[in-house]
């Protein structure tokens, strides 16, 4: 199709998983962002998961876009409903949305790097603070100085206290 219409955008030029925003002229383009779930070559039609409902889309009325740049979409959940349509694309093209599953290893992972790099050594301080018999407020302006560009107040004080409550 695009051969013959190179204004006109082939669904196969997008992926399930891109982010696309929709626009009806050059200068109105929707604020939101949505994910591409499955692609139909045959009718020419993509469906995209909107923060409101999961619709059927011309591509020449999408535009593709950076998710670092114009921000995750709130749908990260593909919410369209099966049919036959579907399970072709998930066939042909791949599963509905791949990219945002490292989104959250990445997460875990940074979360389980604070904990076990940060976190376990402020709780192994605190402790020895308490062993060298220091007062919790002591306590803090120690493991403040240590501690405090890395971790929130909230964090140092919750610590502190949870280990010099154990009495």
């Amino acid at each position: 199709m695009p051969a013959l219409f190179p204004m006109q955008v082939a669904p196969e030029d997008y992926r399930p998983g891109d982010c696309v925003k929709k626009f009806s002229t050059p200068i109105h383009i929707t604020p939101y962002v949505g994910i591409i779930t499955h692609i139909i070559p045959a009718t020419c039609k993509v469906w995209v998961q909107w923060p409101t409902n999961h619709s059927q889309e011309d591509p020449e009325t999408l535009i593709k876009v950076n998710p670092s740049i114009a921000g995750l979409p709130v749908a990260l959940i593909d919410r369209g409903y099966d049919s036959y349509e579907k399970t072709r694309s998930l066939k042909r093209f791949g599963p509905g949305l791949p990219k945002f599953a490292a989104v959250d290893k990445m997460a875990i992972r940074i979360a389980h790097s604070f904990a076990t790099n940060v976190i376990s050594k402020l709780i192994g301080d605190v402790v020895a603070c308490k062993s060298e018999k220091l007062y919790d407020v002591q306590a803090y302006n120690k493991i403040f100085e240590k501690y405090g560009s890395v971790c929130s107040d909230h964090i140092i004080k919750s610590s502190i206290s949870a280990i010099y409550k154990k009495d």
